[in-house]
């Protein structure tokens, strides 16, 4: 800061009426945070507001408090709650500039327009982003999740190495309802339905996992979280929705393995699921709930009959959980070959082109739930 004279440059603009603003993603989400907090340690006079995109863990709990707006600050350690949007009444003029613009109106750094010193911190987190939660101490709680459930992923991994090299045997034939129903029955168990909850009865993989607790928890050292005030974007019955958090949200201790953990934390996703969570705040109409799978047992598509994993490659139980969808016109489960189609429904608060059913699709869900113009 000293020597490539940042420090100055920035006392400089401040100065002259500018705000300081500080934007970046992921990696660049958290130096732009710890730079904020040096820039202040420097000069304590200045005010820096920062924006966050799924930021890492990169703040211990101390200067998380410091982050946090003046609003957080005096509600201290409360309750997750949700912000209803609230319309700006000045918004920002075109040709200015959104991470540095100097504000037409102020005459000078002492005016009561400007806001005050300190470092300010809005994060946004998308979903399941598996960065904003890679502390040392959620790795080390998956880590130990995983080696106490060896016991029920071995078999599952060892039936789906099988299926796999069954399938490649078979040159690798096209799958079928009906060839997936009756392979299903030409199991052990006499019931289809018993087939999602029997084991192949094979030894697992002779795989060992070890852990080196007293290791691992030398190398946690200071528990580090997300900074500043957190925006949370999750799907809500398919609808996009956001709650104003912070790093005591439970939903930040532990690392959530999901399918999107990783996709969740790329700027188009973010940039995408913002957009539909701002259209949503706009619709009062909520979309259906969506159904529930039954804990044992195939889980059937609401459209064809069959098991929504008919077209899997492997017969492993865990198969349907990947396989399992929604459609978000009705909110039923539904299998890949019946949900192909996928539109726009606005009116439920759902702008960009989602998967829906064949029901839906053909008995007139675009008149119902889409405007005149799409």
């Amino acid at each position: 800061l000293g020597g490539g004279g940042i420090g100055a440059v920035v006392d400089r603009f401040w100065k002259a009426g500018y705000s300081i603003e500080l934007v970046g993603h992921s990696l660049g989400a958290g130096v732009a945070t710890l730079l904020a907090l040096l820039l202040h340690a420097r000069n304590p006079s200045i005010g820096i507001d920062v924006y966050c995109y799924a930021p890492p863990a990169c703040v211990c709990e101390k200067l998380a408090l410091r982050c946090l707006p003046p609003e957080q600050k005096a509600a201290g350690d409360t309750k997750s709650k949700r912000e209803k949007a609230k319309p700006n009444p000045k918004p920002r003029k075109a040709n200015q500039s959104i991470h540095r613009r100097k504000r037409a109106h102020q005459k000078g750094p002492g005016s009561p327009i400007r806001r005050g010193s300190g470092v300010r911190v809005v994060s946004m987190v998308l979903g399941d982003d598996a960065v904003p939660r890679a502390s040392a101490k959620n790795i080390l709680t998956l880590a130990k999740e995983i080696v106490s459930r060896q016991g029920q992923w071995k078999p599952m991994l060892r039936r789906e190495m099988e299926d796999m090299q069954r399938r490649a045997m078979g040159l690798w034939a096209p799958m079928t309802r009906a060839t997936h129903w009756t392979r299903m029955s030409r199991v052990g168990a006499r019931n289809p339905s018993d087939f999602y909850t029997t084991d192949s009865g094979e030894a697992p993989p002779d795989i060992e996992l070890r852990l080196d607790e007293d290791a691992l928890k030398e190398a946690t050292g200071v528990q580090l979280v997300p900074p500043g005030a957190i925006v949370h974007v999750y799907s809500h019955n398919g609808q996009r929705r956001a709650s104003l958090v912070n790093h005591t949200w439970p939903g930040f201790q532990r690392v959530e393995v999901s399918r999107h953990m990783f996709t969740d934390h790329s700027k188009e996703a973010i940039m995408s699921c913002l957009r539909d969570a701002a259209f949503a705040r706009q619709t009062p109409t909520k979309p259906p709930r969506w159904a529930d799978a039954p804990p044992f047992g195939p889980v059937l598509c609401a459209v064809c009959g069959y098991s929504v994993a008919w077209a899997s490659s492997s017969d492993n139980p865990l198969e349907q959980s990947r396989e399992l969808r929604h459609c978000y016109a009705c909110g039923r489960i539904v299998c890949l070959g019946c949900s192909s189609n996928k539109i726009p429904l606005p009116l439920l608060g759902i702008p960009t082109p989602v998967r829906v059913c064949e029901h839906c699709y053909l008995n007139g869900c675009r008149v119902r739930f889409s405007r005149n113009d799409i």
